[in-house]
């Protein structure tokens, strides 16, 4: 009875981490998905920004109406941006979006001076057109050709000068026509104006910060989802490892024996087939190895027995991090951490490593049982 008593609390924790992972991946995967919808509004929002920004800057386009339907459609999707920018669990999205409010704040102001001044403009050549009629009553010796070159520079918003007009007309008394042109010179100037400073104000720059951000951090979790997966799977190797030696150790019967016996043959055979499998003696000579050991470090079975395990060591790994294993091993503690190693043929490969004490009849060590996972691909994508 006392064998199966000491498996409740073994259970108990592998159940934990099996809830742990549930958990940890439910977490990551309401976090991805997050993601993608702030990606979706940021694409949303930088096409709606540059149809509005294109309506603005079209000086033909002077429907007040139509400006302010766009103007308010862009403020609210600015809005909901920001909702869902404030709501994430990231300060640096956090930051972004005070930025783009006090832009969308300037925006807002602009749209609404550049809608007055496209009123003006109107209203402008409007005037400067009846001006012109008014003197062209007394000005009947002007010809066709000129008289539509003058209403051409009536209607240009750019192209023409008033300077050109008062060359033309220097000698003709055309005071209310040329106060007319000065008025529209005038608001052609304050567009421009509002125009550079709606480019100053431009938030493409910050959409594109959040939407680099949303990729890199999706590219994040994916990289920790799969850190988590290689330690829960050393964890619970050598939590079931540990397990089966106390178990072990606790079957009296030969029956119960033998038992365990195929249980424990099939689960090595199980663990050599999944993980990179090393024992070594007091001394750290080594032992045995299997053939995941073999294939990844290059060197044959025989090359290795009985070679100390720095073999297969890196220069370039801290001797402090091999103080902290011997100093944990030899006083019967589990080393966990990862390890970069050199291959026979010069590569360099990482691994996920886990030494556990292994004690004889007497509970003294004997000699020590290493597992590896393979985590090269991990180690130089996050590098």
């Amino acid at each position: 009875m006392k064998k199966y008593l000491i498996l409740i609390p073994i259970t108990l924790i592998v159940l934990s981490i099996i809830g742990f992972f549930i958990n940890k991946n439910t977490e990551i995967h309401k976090a991805e998905k997050e993601l993608t919808h702030l990606k979706e509004l940021s694409y949303e929002l930088k096409d709606m920004f540059l149809e509005h920004t294109k309506l603005i800057n079209d000086r033909e386009k002077v429907d007040a109406r139509e400006i302010t339907i766009s103007t308010k459609n862009l403020n609210f999707a600015i809005d909901n941006y920001l909702n869902t920018l404030n709501s994430s669990n990231y300060d640096r999205l956090f930051r972004i979006s005070k930025i783009i409010k006090e832009k969308q704040t300037n925006l807002t102001s602009l749209y609404e001076n550049i809608k007055q001044d496209r009123i003006k403009m109107k209203n402008s050549i409007l005037a400067s057109i009846k001006s012109y009629e008014k003197y062209m009553e007394h000005k009947r010796s002007v010809s066709a050709s000129d008289r539509n070159f003058m209403i051409y520079l009536f209607k240009s918003t750019l192209h023409k000068s008033y300077k050109e007009v008062i060359r033309l007309n220097a000698t003709q008394n055309v005071a209310e026509l040329n106060e007319n042109i000065k008025t529209l010179q005038k608001t052609q100037q304050r567009l421009t104006k509002l125009e550079e400073n709606i480019k100053k104000n431009s938030i493409i720059e910050e959409i594109n910060t959040v939407i680099l951000f949303s990729f890199q951090t999706s590219e994040s979790l994916r990289e920790e989802t799969d850190s988590i997966v290689a330690k829960l799977f050393i964890g619970s190797t050598v939590l079931l490892i540990f397990s089966l030696i106390i178990y072990a150790k606790e079957i009296k019967s030969l029956a119960e024996m033998k038992k365990l016996k195929s249980e424990l043959t099939e689960y090595v055979y199980a663990l050599d087939n999944s993980a990179i499998i090393s024992k070594t003696d007091l001394k750290g000579n080594i032992t045995f190895v299997n053939d995941k050991f073999c294939d990844i470090s290059g060197f044959e079975r025989e090359e290795l027995i009985g070679k100390p395990h720095n073999i297969v060591r890196h220069p370039d790994m801290d001797s402090s991090v091999f103080e902290e294993l011997w100093d944990s091993i030899k006083y019967g503690d589990i080393f966990q951490g990862t390890i970069k190693n050199l291959s026979k043929d010069g590569s360099v490969y990482y691994v996920d490593t886990t030494v556990i004490p292994l004690h004889d009849e007497n509970g003294k060590i004997d000699e020590y049982l290493s597992i590896r996972h393979d985590v090269t691909q991990f180690m130089t994508s996050a590098s």
